[in-house]
C-alpha cells in the first residue's frame, strides 16, 4: 500500500476542505478522492462511522479532520500552523469553528432534506443563533487570533465562514466586518481558491455535506 497519504473527502465538506488547505499550506504530497458517503461501503474498513473526511497512510488510518491536520502538521517541514505561544487558544477557536460547521450543516438538512411539514422551526432558529452567536464571538476575537503567518485556527474560521455563506440565508458580514474583510481578502489566496467546491452548493442533496 502507497506511503502517500490517499484523503477521502465528500464534494462539500468544510472538514474535508480544511483539511486540504492545511496540507497544501504544509506542502504535503497527497492524493484526494471524492466520495459519497452514503454510496460508499468500502470505507467501512477504514471508518466504521463511514465519515469523511478520512485518512490513509499506508496501513494507518486516521479519522476526524483535526487529527489529520495534526498529522499533516507533524510530518511538515514548513513552519507549524499551531502556534506555541497561543496554542490552546489556537485550539478553542478550532473548536467553535467546527460547531459552526456542524451547526450549518444541520440546519442544511434540517431545511433541504426534510419535507417542509417535518421542519422543526425552532430547531432551524437554533441552528441560526449559534452559528451566528458564535461568529460575534469571533469578530470579538479577530485580533488576538489573525497574523500574516496562516495559522490552523485561521484555516478552520475561513472555511466555516465560507460554508456558511452557502448554506445560510444570513449576510453575518453586515455584523462582522473586520471578518468580512478578512476573509474577501483571504479567498483570493491560492489555498482556498484552489479547495472550493468544483460544484454549485444548490445543486446538491443535504446527503453530500
Amino acid at each position: 500500500m502507497s506511503n502517500i497519504p490517499l484523503l477521502y473527502n465528500g464534494p462539500t465538506s468544510p472538514f474535508g476542505r480544511k483539511c486540504k488547505v492545511a496540507a497544501l499550506v504544509l506542502e504535503i504530497e497527497h492524493e484526494e478522492e471524492k466520495i459519497n458517503i452514503y454510496k460508499s461501503r468500502f470505507l467501512d474498513e477504514f471508518n466504521p462511522l463511514r465519515q469523511v473526511p478520512t485518512l490513509i497512510v499506508g496501513n494507518m488510518t486516521i479519522t476526524d479532520s483535526d487529527n489529520i491536520c495534526l498529522y499533516f502538521d507533524s510530518i511538515s517541514k514548513r513552519k507549524s500552523i499551531y502556534p506555541n505561544e497561543r496554542y490552546w487558544e489556537c485550539m478553542t477557536m478550532i473548536s467553535i469553528s467546527n460547531g459552526i460547521m456542524e451547526n450549518a450543516v444541520g440546519r442544511y438538512i434540517e431545511t433541504s432534506a426534510v419535507p417542509e411539514d417535518k421542519q422543526r422551526a425552532k430547531s432551524i432558529e437554533r441552528y441560526e443563533k449559534k452559528i451566528l452567536r458564535s461568529i460575534q464571538w469571533i469578530e470579538n476575537k479577530f485580533d488576538e487570533f489573525v497574523s500574516d503567518h496562516l495559522t490552523m485556527d485561521q484555516i478552520s474560521v475561513a472555511c466555516a465562514l465560507d460554508y456558511t455563506s452557502l448554506r445560510l440565508n444570513s449576510n453575518w458580514g453586515e455584523n462582522n466586518p473586520k471578518l468580512k474583510t478578512w476573509l474577501e481578502r483571504l479567498t483570493e489566496n491560492s489555498f482556498m481558491k484552489s479547495t472550493l467546491p468544483a460544484v454549485s452548493y444548490t445543486h446538491l442533496r443535504a446527503h453530500e455535506t
